[in-house]
């Protein structure tokens, strides 16, 4: 097997679960992303990055895509993990807003849903949160199940939910 690391950048912890979970699985380690800042990851063939998803974007991705030039010929996958579920038509589409035509091509992209922590999110990002919940109860209706589940912290990061990436590690 080709030597893999996977980086990750992670507020409330569910990414850093993955990416955990992924570093056991490939016997590979896993490193936050301000320690692979600082790393030299010219030794590695396969390089992962995860984060989670704020408004749309991976958190961290400008500097996996920033490094994507000199990490040419490697093996470059990246995994955004978020609240919604794992089969919404939108997260396709989501995966793909991150990145230009050209670095598709070159990235490998998975979504893994983890939940919610709002114990873990800053005061701005729970009152954002707030608005959010004050939209979908508007929109979608209170006893809809997306407004259920936005309402308190859960968990539902699932181990097996790696299996589609590293099953596409060559």
């Amino acid at each position: 097997m080709k030597k893999a690391i996977v980086i990750y950048k992670s507020k409330t912890g569910f990414t850093k679960r993955y990416a955990e979970w992924i570093g056991e699985a490939l016997g590979c380690p896993a490193i936050p992303f301000k320690e692979a800042e600082m790393s030299d990851l010219n030794g590695y063939d396969t390089i992962i990055y995860g984060g989670g998803f704020y408004a749309g974007m991976i958190s961290g991705i400008k500097w996996f895509k920033g490094n994507l030039p000199k990490w040419e010929g490697k093996q470059l996958l990246v995994f955004g993990t978020g609240a919604s579920p794992n089969e919404s038509p939108d997260i396709h589409k989501a995966l793909k807003q991150n990145f230009t035509e050209e670095e598709w091509q070159k990235v490998k992209a998975f979504y893994m849903q983890a939940g919610l922590n709002y114990e873990k999110m800053s005061r701005g990002e729970r009152m954002a949160m707030a608005v959010f919940r004050t939209m979908m109860k508007k929109s979608a209706g209170e006893d809809s199940e997306a407004y259920r589940m936005i309402q308190s912290s859960y968990d539902i990061t699932d181990k097996e939910l790696i299996k589609p990436l590293i099953e596409s590690i060559k």
